[in-house]
């Protein structure tokens, strides 16, 4: 709550003021979400960081009407794809481009800070379960555990149903918590799984 009116704070000094200060605290809060999402369509970096240029400076030049949107971040998020989308129509003269299609790098860090906070080993057992989850699943997972968006959210910006968000997490969590819980009775300790387990597990939104 803090921080949706935060934003939307934001989006009002942007919208009535034309502030500046505010409308560079917005590119801080959304841009590296933003390029990550792009990369993982696009595959190239100067493409990915014109894609959140594009993004900004289609919304500074609608800024009067921007604290009018309802749902901003799952907006800002669309209108990424749909630029990312644009380039590589323009590239391949064809503007699909299927989910399981997309490559999407994640780091532990980036995942859960925390992780720092177990054994080498198993933070390299639990990346090797995340890399070989299919991609549409990663990309799914990236966006509610590191971007902490909504599952209506996420079926909005991928064009597909919410019960499809439900089962690819599903996926994603019973991989890690397998790998989790193999590493953990290899070491006598079964019993911390759920503990090391909720470090990886999106907010159910």
């Amino acid at each position: 709550m803090k921080n949706e009116l935060k934003l939307q704070n934001l989006l009002n000094r942007i919208s009535e003021n034309g502030d500046e200060v505010a409308f560079k605290d917005l590119f801080d809060l959304f841009s590296d979400g933003l390029y990550r999402f792009a990369f993982s369509i696009l595959k190239n970096k100067q493409l990915a960081e014109e894609t959140v240029s594009d993004v900004f400076f289609s919304i500074w030049m609608r800024r009067r009407s921007i604290s009018k949107i309802e749902n901003f971040k799952p907006y800002i998020f669309t209108s990424a794809r749909n630029a990312a989308l644009n380039y590589i129509a323009k590239e391949k003269r064809n503007n699909m481009v299927w989910i399981e299609d997309v490559k999407v790098p994640l780091l532990m860090e980036d995942i859960s800070p925390e992780s720092e906070l177990i054994t080498s080993e198993l933070r390299d057992a639990i990346a090797q379960a995340i890399d070989n989850l299919p991609e549409r699943c990663k990309l799914i997972y990236s966006l509610a555990k590191i971007e902490q968006l909504k599952y209506k959210e996420i079926a909005s910006i991928l064009g597909i149903s919410v019960k499809t968000i439900d089962h690819q997490l599903t996926i994603a969590i019973k991989k890690i918590g397998t790998e989790i819980e193999n590493y953990l009775r290899d070491e006598g300790e079964p019993s911390g799984v759920s503990l090391i387990l909720c470090l990886f597990v999106p907010n159910r939104k």
